[in-house]
């Protein structure tokens, strides 16, 4: 489910083509007014003037959340959206064939930032987004995903798991353990600090890429 904010003083009016957009891109989401202490997946920011800029730099945000502005044919607000780390620019005064023309960029720009792991485990199925995935553990012939949402484990290889998952963000530091290297804080001479104070060895074989890895 992707959850999706929008902050805009005609709130209405736009609502209804952002909703409109996820229901022909045949995306779970949920849609809400901005509240500052949520983190969203996406923004949709209306900037009518300069002022309004400084809604960009109290968002929170992680590291694959989207941000749509739309705005007017402003040259000076433009280039500043495009230095804060913005993701598309929608004209307002054409808002509903702008989000026409840029329907496939939006699909593919998700598809990317908000892809999912698919568990099956005793014939139940889940989906765990791999951005929220840490680390990935191999212990007695399973595999424990450790994520934000908890742990889940599969009977799978290390291996295997690289080869589904598929992401230049995951990596192999060690024989039993993945992980996404987002979520590296520290790299020490045999082991690393993930961003929720986990410590997990690093192998010999496997600290040359990770540092490569890492600075890439």
């Amino acid at each position: 489910m992707i959850r999706v904010a929008l902050i805009s003083k005609h709130y209405q009016q736009i609502q209804a083509l952002v909703a409109q957009l996820f229901v022909d891109l045949d995306i779970e989401y949920t849609l809400s007014n901005y509240r500052h202490q949520n983190v969203q997946d996406i923004y949709f920011v209306e900037i009518e003037k300069a002022q309004d800029l400084v809604i960009l730099k109290r968002l929170k945000r992680m590291d694959n959340t989207l941000v749509y502005i739309i705005g007017p044919k402003d040259f000076d607000i433009v280039s500043t959206c495009l230095t804060m780390t913005t993701h598309l620019y929608l004209l307002a005064d054409d808002l509903p064939l702008q989000i026409s023309k840029y329907q496939e960029l939006i699909q593919k720009q998700i598809s990317k930032n908000f892809r999912y792991y698919i568990n099956q485990r005793y014939g139940m199925i889940s989906k765990i987004r791999l951005s929220h995935i840490y680390y990935i553990e191999s212990l007695r012939h399973q595999v424990i995903i450790h994520s934000l949402n908890g742990e889940v484990s599969e009977r799978k290889t290390l291996a295997q798991m690289l080869q589904e998952i598929d992401s230049r963000d995951f990596i192999q530091i060690h024989k039993s353990y993945i992980v996404n290297r987002k979520y590296i804080e520290m790299i020490k001479s045999h082991e690393i600090i993930l961003k929720n104070k986990t410590v997990l060895p690093v192998g010999r074989s496997y600290k040359n890429a990770l540092v490569k890895n890492k600075q890439g």
